[in-house]
């Protein structure tokens, strides 16, 4: 690992993020799941079909948020709705026998009798379309399908209406739907790897302390983890936490540099490092479509 990496690991940590406990907070932009929506600045609900469509409309342009400029892409589709209700003989542990046989007195013999239950399944389906308002070229396209199935039986009722359980399946669609064609921003933190397994006694006191300093002066315990690096190269914990470092200044190139060196110097694969190198390469495409919407607007004007 080059010293210029090293350096820019912990470049602006001093205005970036922050830590707590024994791991360091990060905010960053995310790309849409559908990298063809990602390149799209505005996008803007229009007229679906079916029963539930309205509603759903509402629910979408709320998770999606309402542009502030002209929209470039569009979406529409149709919600598709079934409900069935079906009754089956289902059993319960009741009182067959009182004492006296006085229904309010002292049960004497419990057994299991045969009540008459209901069942009730909902399907709805989203069809969805996305364009490009310029030439109207479809982007995308996907069904979405939701069930909820609610047993109750005699004497008792559904914890919740037909109609609240729609609304609610549709708040999950469309919130499922945002993922797909909008960025996001999210708040988020990374722990620190603190295995020192192969460090000298010496070397592994001072990574431990280092690891503690994180949770009270996070640019410092970088800059001593690239000091440390230079007495112990290529140990994996102190890559992974130099990769936590230039995640945290926003350095994702970087980041990814450490992340997949710490990787290779573990003799078999960790999930951590893997989800991490993944983490900062999807941050990576955020950028350079944030970068590629700017050149387009640029060359518009």
């Amino acid at each position: 690992m080059t010293k210029r990496l090293i350096a820019l690991a912990i470049a602006g940590l001093c205005v970036t993020g922050g830590a707590w406990g024994e791991s360091a907070q990060m905010r960053g932009k995310f790309p849409a799941n559908v990298r063809e929506a990602d390149l799209l600045e505005n996008v803007v609900v229009d007229r679906f079909n079916g029963r539930d469509a309205r509603q759903f409309e509402t629910a979408l342009e709320q998770a999606i948020g309402v542009p502030a400029g002209r929209p470039d892409g569009v979406l529409t589709g149709g919600v598709t709705t079934g409900v069935e209700d079906s009754k089956y003989q289902g059993n319960e542990e009741r009182c067959v026998e009182w004492k006296d046989g006085k229904r309010d007195g002292t049960c004497l013999k419990r057994a299991k009798v045969d009540i008459p239950c209901f069942r009730r399944v909902i399907n709805l389906t989203v069809s969805i379309r996305l364009a490009r308002v310029a030439d109207n070229m479809p982007l995308w396209s996907d069904n979405k399908p939701l069930r909820d199935e609610t047993t109750w039986c005699e004497g008792k009722a559904p914890y919740r209406t037909t109609e609240e359980a729609v609304s609610a399946m549709i708040q999950d669609l469309a919130q499922k739907i945002r993922l797909d064609v909008r960025p996001r921003m999210e708040t988020y933190k990374v722990r620190f790897r603190e295995d020192r397994d192969g460090m000298p006694k010496d070397i592994g006191a001072e990574f431990k302390a280092i690891v503690k300093l994180s949770n009270r002066d996070l640019p410092t315990a970088c800059r001593q983890w690239a000091a440390l690096n230079g007495r112990l190269p290529n140990h994996p914990s102190i890559l992974y936490d130099l990769g936590v470092c230039a995640e945290a200044a926003g350095g994702y190139a970087d980041a990814q540099n450490f992340y997949r060196s710490a990787q290779a110097a573990l003799p078999k694969k960790s999930s951590e490092m893997a989800d991490s190198a993944d983490r900062v390469a999807r941050l990576m495409i955020a950028r350079a479509d944030d970068e590629e919407i700017a050149r387009r607007a640029a060359n518009r004007r």
